[in-house]
């Protein structure tokens, strides 16, 4: 691991066992998961000691397996049969149990029921092998060491959550609480399975909200996280981090510190209230939509800030505006500073792309702005992806690609200029024209943005007459094996 690193993925902890994956996963019907996952209301519990309430939140926490199946003489290493190790995992009553011989387990992390009838939220991380691919099969143990076969029914890496589903009936689950009511000093409880040692529940208190532009997720990910000094470490991952009154207010994704090899009281957590967004389509749908808003956001500068007469350096600047796109169409121009966005304040750049994330495409979006030192207001309508729409300035960047900026040319898109840092890692240069990424053409910005995933990414590049083919490894700040 990079020790240069300052913050890693909590992480799934190498172990092995788990179970096959269902080729049709099971969905709700529409606007059912808004129901079911909506935030309790009335009078909150209130427990009289933490015992009551750590009684409650864990037998909802499970342990997640991930797994890859092996065959052929793969599956008969007789070093298993020397060593003696388990591959099948414990048997649970009323479980599917996990006693197929081929499947080895490749990590341990955590998830939380949230509907009782089987619904389990994790990480994306934590259901994804080594190799960046999903897992075979996945399985899950409760406390009690029941274990069941588990389905993923929708995977969101942009988010690093991802929602299982089990076949049980009754089981004791979480309600997602309503994060945007947490505060800085509120107690909080972390619950998962570290180490794998087993379900431990730890202490803390929530030391920071909407913690942005950590680079946590995958590349281009939406961050806003609760931030917290519960003991947090490997294995964790996908664990419930519960409120006072034993409700599920985050799912524990990170820690800070020594490229995340323990816990140094900095932990991170998705709020609950972009979970309920991003399971609630996933259990619908399988998928999650957002929308289109054809623009490129980056943290302003001390003279943007002054030229727009403003003070504070709270803002995301509008770099790019793409002409003919959702932003434009709203009035939008390139320069503006973003001061707020569905009434929330805007603070950075990540900010404005975690809640645009949250939108859409046909909802409406309202932005509170500067420009030339006037406040103004806009009402924005998502679109999708257009692939028409041109930028209105002379460069773009993609977010995958931080420090490098791109112009439009004939036939893809030209490297205009980049970073020394982003050179050596990924051997673009000025003036090489991008015209196939993972074997799809690259005709524009929206191509182009869509075409690159997390892992390695074939680029096919030309520069006068010659094309090379590069591997450029996403996230560029990833660690390497």
């Amino acid at each position: 691991m990079n020790p240069s690193k300052p913050a890693a993925l909590a992480g799934t902890l190498l172990v092995a066992s788990a179970l096959m994956l269902h080729a049709e996963p099971p969905r709700m019907a529409a606007g059912q998961a808004a129901i079911a996952f909506a935030a309790p209301t009335g009078t909150a519990q209130a427990y009289t000691s933490d015992a009551d309430l750590i009684d409650v939140v864990t037998p909802a926490v499970v342990s997640v397996f991930p797994a890859r199946i092996v065959e052929g003489e793969d599956a008969k290493n007789p070093l298993d049969q020397f060593f003696n190790r388990d591959l099948s995992g414990p048997k649970g009553k009323g479980g599917d149990g996990g006693s197929r011989e081929n499947e080895r387990v490749q990590g341990v992390g955590s998830g939380v029921v949230i509907g009782p009838e089987g619904w389990i939220v994790t990480n994306s991380h934590v259901i994804h092998l080594s190799n960046g691919k999903q897992a075979d099969a996945v399985s899950v143990e409760f406390p009690d060491r029941r274990r069941y076969d588990a389905e993923v029914v929708g995977d969101d890496p942009l988010t690093d959550l991802a929602l299982l589903k089990i076949k049980a009936t009754g089981l004791p689950f979480l309600h997602l609480a309503d994060s945007d009511g947490v505060r800085v000093g509120d107690p909080v409880y972390a619950v998962g399975n570290p180490f794998k040692i087993g379900i431990t529940a730890t202490k803390g208190m929530v030391s920071a909200v909407r913690r942005a532009n950590l680079n946590l997720t995958t590349q281009g990910g939406y961050e806003s996280y609760i931030q917290t000094d519960a003991a947090i470490n490997p294995g964790n991952s996908g664990g419930v981090l519960a409120d006072r009154h034993g409700r599920l207010v985050g799912i524990n994704t990170a820690i800070w510190g020594a490229a995340g090899r323990f816990n140094v009281g900095i932990g991170f957590a998705i709020p609950s209230n972009l979970v309920r967004n991003v399971v609630s389509q996933l259990a619908e749908t399988g998928k999650v939509e957002r929308g289109f808003f054809g623009w490129q956001i980056e943290e302003p500068t001390r003279k943007d800030i002054e030229a727009a007469g403003l003070v504070s350096m709270a803002g995301a600047k509008l770099s790019q505006v793409m002409q003919g796109g959702p932003a434009s169409s709203g009035g939008l121009k390139a320069g503006d500073i973003i001061l707020a966005a569905a009434g929330q304040r805007v603070f950075s750049r990540g900010d404005l792309r975690f809640l645009s994330s949250l939108v859409k495409p046909g909802g409406t979006l309202t932005l509170t702005y500067q420009r030339d030192g006037k406040e103004l207001t806009a009402a924005v309508t998502a679109g999708r992806n257009e692939s028409s729409a041109v930028a209105t300035s002379t460069t773009f960047r993609l977010d995958a690609l931080p420090g490098v900026d791109f112009r439009k040319a004939q036939g893809g898109i030209t490297v205009a200029q980049i970073g020394k840092r982003e050179k050596a890692k990924t051997g673009l240069a000025v003036g090489m024209d991008v015209i196939e990424i993972n074997g799809k053409p690259i005709a524009d910005f929206a191509a182009a943005q869509a075409a690159l995933t997390e892992g390695v990414n074939r680029v096919k590049t030309r520069t006068g007459l010659e094309e090379q083919t590069l591997a450029i490894r996403l996230p560029l700040n990833a660690e390497e094996e």
